[in-house]
């Protein structure tokens, strides 16, 4: 497969997409209250996670549900701070955008999200080229070992691509990313080391005993289930992305579709995200919610077009594309599981 004049399929996709939403908008007035949709899901989302919380607490839910009941909220949080990025929410109230990112940021353990938005505006710009630090920062390009898995489980691992990102990045600033996020991965650090000191060291290790409850429960409801939601994420993340041999600029090789049923207990973690964030690439000022509600749509012109679809090659070909290989990515109609 090589490299072809795209405009045309990518005419077709967005038009396709930009008229589905058209239709739901037409039909569901209730869309254009963008704010407020935005600020319900927000809240919602913290309601939801609080309840789980009190529930914990109160002895009458264990720690394996909890678990996976946070991070469900806890991934339309990162929608929503995604949403923030591009303004889709609040643009004439800074004030909220700024809040709304204090909340998500502490609630999920991540990244600065204004530092984010620097990366992720140039993710768009960039996207599947050795400049993209976004993507580069979750693994992408690597095969797929410790070091990719340790990125998936670990935010602060990708500390040990700093190197290779500043001989293709020369502006890339890794110590002022790491300082304005001081204050999230210090926090993540402190449960990633305290957790296992405490399960086996305990007090008889030389800890307090008062701490033991503390960190366990920190780790139940705020530790463990942003590792399970940002695991998820990455490998969906990294895996739906193309990367190296696709041509600068072009849309049509940045993504495939990643929907198969297997990635299921991934996908439910990350909001669909492996199956939907090709749409966003299409389309970028649009909802997280109005993405779910065009993907049939989407999804059955890009597979016209010739979108690749679950095309698990790429874990094997290091999310290479196989332009002008003789390895295609899967076409439209094959590689459904």
């Amino acid at each position: 497969m090589k490299p072809t004049d795209t405009r045309n399929r990518v005419r077709a996709i967005r038009a396709a997409i930009h008229a589905e939403e058209c239709r739901l908008r037409a039909r569901h007035p209730w869309l254009a209250r963008q704010d407020g949709l935005g600020l319900a899901c927000f809240l919602l989302s913290l309601a939801g996670m609080i309840g789980v919380a009190a529930a914990y607490l109160a002895g009458g839910l264990t720690w394996w549900l909890a678990i996976p009941l946070i991070a469900l909220p806890l991934s339309v949080l990162h929608e929503i701070e995604h949403d923030l990025i591009h303004d889709l929410y609040f643009r004439r109230r800074r004030w909220a955008q700024n809040l709304m990112f204090t909340v998500i940021w502490f609630c999920n353990l991540g990244l600065n999200p204004w530092y984010r938005r620097h990366i992720h505006l140039k993710h768009h710009r960039d996207s599947g080229q050795a400049t993209d630090i976004e993507e580069r920062l979750i693994g992408i390009g690597l095969p797929l070992g410790w070091l990719r898995l340790l990125i998936a489980l670990h935010p602060i691992g990708s500390v040990v691509l700093f190197r290779r990102l500043l001989r293709d990045v020369p502006d890339f600033r890794p110590v002022r990313m790491i300082l304005l996020s001081l204050p999230t991965y210090a926090i993540f650090a402190a449960l990633w080391l305290g957790f296992p000191a405490y399960f086996w060291l305990g007090p008889d290790g030389g800890l307090p005993a008062w701490g033991w409850p503390w960190v366990r429960d920190l780790t139940v409801l705020w530790f463990a289930p942003n590792v399970l939601r940002q695991m998820c994420l990455i490998l969906m993340s990294s895996y739906s992305h193309y990367y190296a041999d696709i041509p600068p600029g072009d849309v049509y090789y940045q993504n495939q579709v990643l929907s198969s049923r297997l990635l299921w207990p991934l996908q439910v973690f990350c909001f669909n995200f492996g199956a939907t964030h090709i749409i966003h690439h299409y389309v970028v000022r649009q909802p997280f919610y109005v993405r779910q509600l065009v993907a049939a749509a989407a999804h059955a012109e890009m597979f016209r077009q010739g979108v690749p679809h679950n095309d698990f090659g790429t874990i094997a070909r290091d999310n290479r594309a196989g332009l002008g290989t003789g390895v295609a990515p899967t076409g439209p109609g094959r590689g459904r599981s």
